[in-house]
């Protein structure tokens, strides 16, 4: 039984293709191709992941324009070579590099996956776009790009996973695994820190905020 139904590969050389759908096949996942990027004018980007071949400068352009237009980029994934400059702006896609290594690519159309079943794709906090595949925030405002370390990250998927919010005993047990008994400084310093990144003013937080010894993610 296939996973995604909507996985489209846009390849040129078919060998390359047909062996990634070969490989593709054995993990549960179904892919089409394409050959070229104009049916993104009319594709549905949100219930998509793209894996797109680029070979050139001009291909890379080409599709940048399209994701310009677009706001739901983080569903692309690149592999292209390395001598291609990667696009200066700060795009929500993940790239890959010759030789393609499967269980690179696997694993992020996996982490895909997840995002989608979870409803957590391109989620906005204020005039951030979190980008989860990546572990970093993009500032909408100046397109500045803010690195999240893996705990950081961690701790963002786990308090979006819970509606309901979560206490420090909860983080503390699922974000690092430790005992719930445990001192909770370390936590704290945590939560302080991803304000600086996520808050506008990280001493009147909005985003992350706590109610009733809770905590809770704001999305916008």
């Amino acid at each position: 039984m296939t996973k995604v139904k909507n996985l489209t590969a846009i390849f040129k050389r078919n060998l390359l293709f047909f062996e990634l759908q070969k490989l593709l096949k054995k993990e549960g996942f179904k892919i089409n191709l394409k050959k070229d990027f104009e049916f993104l004018k009319k594709s549905n980007f949100q219930n998509s992941i793209f894996i797109c071949e680029i070979t050139s400068e001009n291909e890379l352009q080409t599709i940048l324009s399209f994701l310009k237009k677009n706001k739901n980029s983080s569903n692309f994934i690149f592999v292209m070579n390395e001598k291609i400059k990667p696009p200066t702006e700060n795009f929500n896609f993940k790239i890959l590099n010759y030789p393609l290594m499967f269980n690179d690519l696997l694993r992020y159309i996996k982490t895909l996956e997840k995002t989608f079943s979870k409803e957590k794709l391109n989620v906005r906090f204020g005039n951030k776009l979190y980008d989860r595949l990546n572990s970093k925030l993009i500032n909408n405002t100046n397109g500045d790009s803010i690195k999240l370390t893996d705990l950081e990250n961690k701790l963002i998927n786990f308090i979006l996973n819970k509606n309901d919010g979560c206490t420090k005993n909860e983080i503390l047990k699922n974000v690092w695994q430790h005992a719930a008994r445990l001192e909770t400084h370390t936590m704290e310093s945590l939560i302080y820190r991803l304000r600086k990144k996520i808050e506008d003013d990280p001493n009147q937080p909005r985003t992350l905020i706590q109610i009733n010894k809770k905590y809770y993610l704001n999305r916008s």
